[in-house]
């Protein structure tokens, strides 16, 4: 009878111990994460983000049109070269706003981020771009 009533047991502490971890996992997206570094963005935005930067020195990764063949040239950094890796095209960092803006890429995901101008008479290059995949947003400082 002993050994019956120690399966019982172990038996009810297995069940207890599925049930706790069912139930945790059931609450723990509604917990709160201490651990999230939630930031707002520039408030004309009205998005919220997770990440973001300022300002055309920390603009993200761009892939743009050669004006030659078509091909697409990827710029890491906005002081870096543009040079087609398809034809002999090469093009001057101040030459960047003359060249079709294919995408810029989220620095933080490697999505492809939408973009746009808010003052397409006043600048002729883009001034903000978001990833919808994991909200990282860049804004063009112009003060």
């Amino acid at each position: 009878m002993s050994q019956r009533l120690q399966r019982l047991a172990d038996t009810a502490s297995t069940v207890a111990g599925k049930l706790r971890r069912a139930g945790y996992l059931f609450v723990k997206p509604l917990m709160t994460d201490t651990d999230v570094d939630m930031t707002l963005s520039i408030p004309e935005a009205q998005t919220t983000t997770i990440d973001g930067d300022i300002g055309w020195a920390h603009r993200p990764p761009a892939t743009v049109e050669c004006g030659e063949c078509g091909g697409h040239i990827y710029q890491h950094r906005p002081d870096g070269t543009l040079d087609c890796p398809d034809c002999y095209a090469e093009y001057g960092v101040e030459e960047f706003p003359t060249l079709e803006l294919s995408h810029f890429t989220c620095p933080v995901c490697g999505d492809e981020m939408v973009h746009g101008r808010r003052h397409p008479e006043q600048f002729d290059v883009p001034e903000w771009a978001t990833c919808n995949r994991c909200r990282y947003h860049w804004e063009f400082e112009h003060f």
